[in-house]
């Protein structure tokens, strides 16, 4: 099971289409503008994490950025839309890798594209 975290953006069917795709099959989203957002916890079977950029403050940019690190997960930096999205992907090509696309593989990275 491929498992991302969405924080940023109201409305992001285009991005769930795009992970919809690339074999994602469970999707959270946190807007980023809830006074709670800040503290919550990112799941624990996040693979990866796409924040959109014009969506989102820079302290919880900050932060989930740091709590990804430690934890290895790959964070993807995004403007709104799946046009967007869909072409950050096609540029990582090889580097972005989901676990469905990779079954017998065991790729962990705290890289970030941009």
């Amino acid at each position: 099971m491929s498992s991302v975290l969405i924080v940023g953006g109201d409305q992001i069917e285009g991005i769930k289409q795009v992970l919809n795709n690339h074999g994602v099959d469970q999707i959270n989203h946190w807007t980023g503008r809830k006074s709670g957002d800040s503290s919550r916890v990112i799941p624990h079977d996040t693979k990866i994490i796409v924040l959109i950029t014009n969506w989102i403050s820079h302290s919880i940019t900050h932060k989930i950025k740091k709590n990804a690190m430690k934890r290895g997960i790959k964070v993807i930096y995004t403007p709104n839309g799946g046009t967007a999205l869909h072409n950050r992907l096609q540029k990582a090509g090889a580097d972005f890798a989901l676990e469905s696309d990779c079954e017998n593989s065991s790729i962990h990275s705290t890289d970030t594209l941009h």
